[in-house]
Formats: structure tokens, sequence, C-alpha cells
């Protein structure tokens, strides 16, 4: 049990970003913050627990940028060689607590601020109608695109108040699943969390019709700021079709097991398969 989490710990700490990103980057005039949770489900247990992720949707000209901000901060650490040394004193002093004692080296990370969270980002453009998508499985970097015209909003009568916006109600079923969104005519920018956009106000929230996935604004302010760049392992980027990462990615978690014996010769054998019910925010990759 031990040598599996260790493995999966250097698998995840050793990521080593670079910047891609052009110097002259689009200009954000406004930005919001979002909480995303998921509801995980472990059948095997019977048990349920919530995951919790922060965002930041810079929204600049016909265009914005989508990224989870303490992320971005680790991944920068990397181009700075006092916070690349700060993170790996970091990372060894973790690894020799897990050694030693067995302790949690996840929790150490994060108790001093430097651990990644969700490697999803993307950027939307309105002018071209296109969703790049950047997210990780393993120890490598997947690009694919996505088509803005995938959602059809349906917009109801139903209105509620969020962060004192009068909000309208629309629906839509996108990727596999069915979508209920509460968007600002105030704000009126098309934009919203993750590849939700589309409806003629800035969404605040939504959620998945069986409550699995959902997107909560939790700040959003004027700004006059240069996107962040999009900090990306260039070494191990690869381009694929959206569908093909999504079960390129479920077969990987459902089988981590014989990963792992693989990456070991063998040598060591555990049951890490997932164990979870809960699917991905699209699920039209199973058709």
């Amino acid at each position: 049990m031990k040598m599996k989490r260790l493995i999966y710990i250097i698998c995840v700490l050793m990521y080593v970003p670079l910047s891609m990103a052009a110097e002259d980057r689009p200009v954000a005039f406004m930005k919001a913050q979002y909480k995303e949770w998921h509801k995980i489900k472990n059948t095997e247990k019977d048990t349920s627990d919530v995951s919790e992720n922060k965002y930041v949707l810079q929204i600049g000209r016909g265009v914005s940028y989508y990224y989870d901000p303490q992320t971005y901060y680790v991944d920068s650490l990397e181009n700075d060689p006092t916070g690349k040394a700060i993170r790996d004193q970091a990372m060894h002093d973790a690894l020799n607590e897990f050694m030693n004692s067995g302790a949690d080296a996840f929790a150490i990370m994060r108790d001093k601020g430097l651990m990644a969270e969700s490697r999803y980002k993307n950027q939307k453009d309105f002018r071209s109608n296109i969703i790049t998508v950047w997210n990780t499985n393993g120890g490598d970097v997947y690009q694919y695109e996505t088509d803005m015209n995938d959602l059809n909003w349906e917009i109801c009568d139903s209105t509620k108040i969020i962060l004192d916006y009068d909000c309208n109600l629309a629906t839509a079923d996108y990727h596999g699943r069915k979508w209920k969104a509460w968007f600002a005519p105030e704000v009126a920018i098309q934009e919203g969390p993750w590849q939700l956009c589309g409806l003629p106000g800035l969404i605040f929230e939504a959620e998945t019709e069986d409550g699995e996935y959902g997107f909560e604004i939790t700040g959003i302010q004027k700004c006059n700021e240069s996107f962040k760049p999009i900090l990306i392992d260039s070494d191990n980027l690869f381009n694929t079709p959206r569908k093909s990462f999504l079960k390129m990615k479920d077969y990987a978690r459902r089988n981590r097991s014989s990963r792992i014996r693989a990456m070991t010769g063998g040598k060591v054998k555990v049951d890490a398969d997932y164990k979870g019910s809960d699917d991905f925010l699209e699920t039209d990759y199973h058709e």
C-alpha cells in the first residue's frame, strides 16, 4: 500500500510545466471566480463524498481563459528558481515524512500551499466558436477542441437572485448530460464556467440534472489585466479528439493496478482501480 501511494505521489509532484503563451496575451476586462463541486460515490464502500475545486474565468473581448488558480501558482514556481527550490525542498520533506511515518504527503503539501489541484483549463474563442481544452492523463498533457455550437439552450420562466443579481433559468443537453443554468442578463456577457456559454448573460450557477456536478459563482469583478500564461509541458503535449481523450482517461483510472504492475515490472501488485460509480462531466464518449 505504501509503495502504491509513493509511486502516485511522485508522478503527481514531478510534473514540470513550461509556458507556451505568447508575450502579447489578451487583456481581461472582467473576471469571475467559481467553485466546482462533484459528488463522488464509492460503490464498493457505499459512501459518498463531495470534491470541490476553485477556478477563475478571465473574460476579454471575444475570448476567455478558465483555469485553476492554485494549480497555476504551483506550476509557475517551476519558472522561478527561488520558488522551484522551495517546492523541491517541501516535496523532499513530505516524501521523507511519508516514508518514515506514513504521514499523508498530499496533506503536507496542501498545508504548505504547494499542491496542484485541477489541471483542466480552457480558452474560448467566440470569433471561431471553438473551445480549446488542455487536460492531463498520467504525466502527459492533451489538447483538443470542441464546438460552442454543441450547446443549444432553452430559456425558461423561472428566476432567482444570486449575489444580488436577478438570474433566469435555462436548460440544455450537452455532451451526454442535461444541464440547468442560471444566468444574469444584467451582466451581458455570453460566458460561464467550464465549457458552458452562449446565454444572453453571464452564467452564475449550473448543475447537472442528476446532481452529480455543479458550478457556483463566488465573486465577480471588473479588471484590466493580462490573461495568465497557459503553462504547459510542451515536451509531453499531444493533440487528440475529445472523445478519444475521455475514453483514454476513463480506461486509465479503471486500470491503475495493471499500470502500476507494468511500471514496476510486476514487482508491485496492488488493488488501485477506481471504485466510484460517477462519471466525467462529459459522458457521450461511451457512445
